[in-house]
């Protein structure tokens, strides 16, 4: 199972790789439901993807995608006052603000990573009602696969993991290509 699944991955990417472009015209078209239809495949056959990697029977893929769709919206907005979050931070460092807002952005950043840890925390104990722990493992594993192989086909731009960025650092070296897990 393992050689197929290993298999399936490149399939779903290139896949996703063809639709992007078509989704992304769809919306410059002002297709709006073209473009949903395109996601929809592309969930479907990472769904599809994700059953036959952990070996889920069609019940189980079933209650791993509502556990999955349940936190995504959470996770979407976290996200999204992330990037809100990072826009007003490079402000700050570009105009050199003043320390209170300084103050306020850094007290933004941890509660974001906390809201980030509880959500994780959460997801995890829904996802072991369905899955085993290495089930869970394996997923974890995977999507880092399938995020890491997205930055890739995007150019290998923005943030490597959850906190960390490419680019120069504080001390002026260089974060761009370093694979190692902290």
């Amino acid at each position: 199972m393992r050689t197929h699944a290993g298999f399936a991955i490149p399939v779903v990417l290139a896949t996703m790789l063809l639709a992007l472009p078509a989704a992304a015209d769809a919306q410059r078209r002002g297709d709006p439901d073209g473009r949903e239809q395109i996601e929809q495949r592309i969930r479907a056959q990472v769904g599809r993807m994700m059953q036959e990697r952990l070996g889920l029977d069609e019940s189980e893929a079933e209650r791993l995608s509502e556990i999955v769709q349940s936190f995504e919206e959470r996770r979407r907005e976290i996200a999204r006052r992330e990037f809100e979050t990072r826009r007003r931070v490079d402000a700050v460092v570009e105009s050199g603000g003043d320390d209170a807002e300084a103050r306020e952005l850094l007290d933004l950043q941890a509660q974001l990573r906390l809201e980030e840890a509880q959500l994780f925390r959460e997801e995890q104990n829904a996802l072991l009602g369905v899955l085993t722990p290495g089930q869970v493992l394996e997923l974890q594993d995977l999507r880092q696969d399938i995020g890491r192989r997205i930055r890739a086909l995007r150019g290998g731009g923005g943030r490597d993991e959850p906190g960390r960025f490419r680019g120069p650092r504080p001390d002026g070296r260089s974060d761009a290509g370093n694979d190692r897990r902290r």
